[in-house]
């Protein structure tokens, strides 16, 4: 993601405007507006949290997919644009989180939890480009959780050991892309191979498992042992499709595009399943504002609202994949910049202080843990939540804050695609 090509894909642009050379340091004065969503954001969380590990309203230092995600972005932004505070910033992370010898801060790996695993990609990209043994060392380290960790009997990872034989979409957005970047980095095409094999196989047996026909969409999860008090005693499936679970898939499918080498035989696959997603998540859509319901398979009903962690993530695949070429008819360009200036109409708020918030985010949700004879074996310190039940009430029960780690990421990256194609802050307020 360091070159940005124009999309021209059956519209013209506008307005261009020319973009901020990597040398130019950020604005000292307060009044100066900055010129682009993604240094404001990135360079607003610095301020809100000046040191990186205490990303998203951390209360110790965090070896979290959240931080990690955050902190890609920030990583990208300063691949287009510089800045030496926004590289000193996500240095400040590594050398804080790993030790020389490569041991990973408040990492346990029999945990085999994969939102553990999930900040790879983000060691692995630094790792490409400014290369250090420690972070080499703790990226084999989650290389050996991912060679152990549990699976369904049909091959997918399991969520969490507390969350035995569950396939959740967050799942496969935490594992498979940093595994396959990885592999794509530090291991030869004789072993790379065989986990691009596995990856596509493992994203093709869950979109298949957790598919709902009534909506197009797909559930949050699904139960292979039927035993959760969440899943349908005959399907295995959750209650509805969590906005945000679908975010998680579909950016997935895109991060899997990416590290799969051009010349592997089946990209094809993805780039299908990518298709088939996107059709299906422009259907929900909302008209009026062009963003998506917390519960995106209920929008009418009463008390859901639109969530701006799943919109990010949306308007970024869309943007990326259209950009990429991945998708071909102009509608998925379309419908990421609808949902793009969406985000900036709803969800943007300037505050006192000069920094940019991203507001209306969902801080959480899950499923259970529940109980079984088989959680129990995996985990046996596990305690039951009933409370996540997958439940309509559920979800709107879960709070809502501003800047979520989950949604700032993605917003980032969304911007960085609209940038890309010659929309600052002022051409893209022209343009709306």
């Amino acid at each position: 993601m360091k070159k940005f090509n124009t999309i021209l894909v059956g519209i013209v642009l506008m307005a261009t405007v020319g973009t901020t050379l990597a040398s130019e340091a950020p604005a000292k004065n307060q009044n100066e507006r900055p010129k682009h969503y993604s240094e404001w954001l990135a360079r607003s969380e610095i301020k809100r949290f000046p040191t990186s590990c205490m990303l998203d309203f951390s209360k110790r230092p965090n070896w979290g997919y959240v931080v990690g995600i955050e902190l890609e972005s920030m990583l990208d932004t300063y691949l287009r644009y510089g800045g030496d505070d926004i590289l000193a910033y996500c240095k400040q992370y590594t050398d804080t989180m790993i030790a020389t010898d490569g041991k990973i801060r408040g990492y346990r790996l029999l945990d085999y939890n994969l939102d553990n695993t999930r900040t790879v990609h983000f060691v692995t990209r630094m790792y490409r480009e400014f290369p250090e043994p420690k972070n080499l060392r703790a990226i084999n380290t989650i290389m050996k959780q991912f060679n152990d960790q549990p699976r369904t009997n049909e091959g997918v990872y399991w969520h969490k050991a507390i969350y035995a034989y569950q396939v959740w979409l967050d799942g496969i957005f935490m594992g498979l892309p940093g595994r396959l970047l990885a592999a794509s980095t530090i291991y030869s095409p004789d072993l790379a191979v065989p986990i691009y094999d596995d990856a596509v196989e493992q994203v093709k047996a869950t979109y298949d498992r957790t598919y709902d026909p009534n909506t197009g969409l797909n559930r949050h999860a699904w139960d292979e042992s039927r035993e959760m008090f969440w899943s349908d005693n005959v399907t295995g499936l959750s209650q509805h499709c969590w906005g945000r679970a679908q975010g998680w898939y579909t950016m997935a499918l895109v991060e899997i595009l990416d590290a799969l080498p051009e010349d592997y035989a089946r990209r094809g696959e993805v780039i299908d399943l990518l298709t088939r997603t996107f059709d299906n998540v422009i259907k929900w859509q909302d008209p009026a504002t062009g963003v998506w319901y917390q519960v995106m398979d209920s929008p009418g009903r009463e008390g859901n609202y639109l969530e701006s962690t799943c919109s990010s993530m949306f308007a970024y695949a869309l943007l990326k994949a259209a950009r990429k070429g991945w998708v071909k008819d102009p509608k998925y360009l379309d419908a990421g910049m609808k949902a793009y200036k969406g985000i900036v109409k709803n969800f943007l708020r300037e505050e006192p202080d000069g920094t940019l918030s991203l507001t209306n985010c969902c801080s959480v949700a899950g499923l259970g843990p529940g109980i079984s004879d088989a959680v129990l074996k995996a985990a046996p310190n596990v305690k039951e939540n009933k409370r996540r039940d997958g439940s309509y009430a559920y979800y709107l029960s879960e709070p809502i804050r501003d800047n979520d780690g989950k949604g700032v990421g993605p917003f980032i990256w969304a911007s960085l695609e609209m940038e890309g194609m010659g929309l600052d802050i002022a051409g893209l307020k022209s343009n709306m």
